[in-house]
């Protein structure tokens, strides 16, 4: 019997997610395997890909590793065709990988920026942009562009990050449009802060670096938890799926009324600084 309804949706079970050598992609990797998905996964880092795909193997999945940068079109090209010719197709594409990037406008370099931008938002837009080709063709298909709720709940300090998934959202809203009459979903998971590793992965400010690290590892929320509600929630072809409730009560609280929002928001952000300020300065203090 399958754990998640999208599973009996899509029988015959191929999924291409990028970002799988680690948290988030990694944990949609496990659930889909444990329901006998063949997997095509992707990751920068060769070493924790390859890892991935043996622990995949070992509770039942079929996973082929291939390693690249998804901001390289012609490099996410030759991976999404080799796992289409081995596969038959694509029924699920989830693009994941991503990094953070924090600090003042002026302390990011726009080096810094631009690498945001490319992997955040371009890495995504190379996944539409080949998945959608192949849904079409097949007739079916369900594509998961992984954002975050910084896309909406934007806050100082994050200018490149923000803007980049905010990018996501709007790329993600645009191709569910075009895709409105076909049997392609388009759905946007924007989760707040996840237990990943995305925060030594972090860009930018040094200080953001330590503030990043400390806000995944404080978080109450895995990502097997995300995974696991995001798979179950795509069965109802939602446009946006925001975990967890606070994410939502927020993103309403934004809608209904901006200049309390903001003003929440400086105050909440200026108080998170100064505590986790005060926490890197005196570790040892409760």
């Amino acid at each position: 019997m399958s754990r998640f309804r999208i599973t009996d949706k899509y029988p015959q079970k191929r999924a291409f997610i990028t970002g799988a050598g680690s948290g988030l992609g990694l944990a949609f990797a496990r659930a889909l395997a444990a329901d006998g998905w063949s997997l095509g996964i992707t990751d920068i880092n060769e070493q924790s890909l390859d890892a991935s795909a043996a622990t995949l193997r070992t509770i039942g999945g079929s996973a082929v590793p291939y390693v690249f940068d998804v901001a390289n079109y012609a490099d996410f090209q030759k991976a999404v065709k080799d796992f289409t010719e081995r596969n038959g197709g694509i029924d699920i594409g989830i693009n994941n990988a991503g990094i953070g990037c924090g600090g003042l406008l002026d302390e990011v370099s726009i080096e810094e920026f631009r690498k945001t931008i490319e992997t955040n938002l371009m890495g995504v837009a190379n996944g539409c942009h080949l998945f959608v080709p192949i849904m079409k063709k097949q007739d079916r298909g369900y594509i998961l562009n992984v954002a975050s709720a910084a896309a909406f709940l934007t806050a100082p300090r994050m200018s490149a990050y923000s803007a980049s998934k905010a990018g996501v959202v709007a790329l993600s809203e645009c191709i569910r449009g075009e895709l409105a009459d076909s049997n392609i979903v388009v759905s946007i998971l924007a989760p707040s802060y996840v237990r990943t590793n995305i925060g030594k992965e972090t860009i930018g400010a040094e200080s953001d670096k330590k503030y990043s690290c400390m806000l995944v590892d404080e978080s109450r929320i895995s990502a097997e938890e995300v995974a696991h509600d995001a798979l179950k929630l795509m069965a109802n072809g939602n446009l946006y799926i925001m975990l967890p409730r606070k994410a939502r009560i927020l993103w309403r609280l934004k809608r209904t009324m901006p200049e309390k929002y903001w003003r929440l928001v400086k105050k909440a952000a200026e108080s998170e600084v100064e505590r986790l300020s005060a926490k890197i300065a005196h570790p040892d203090k409760p």
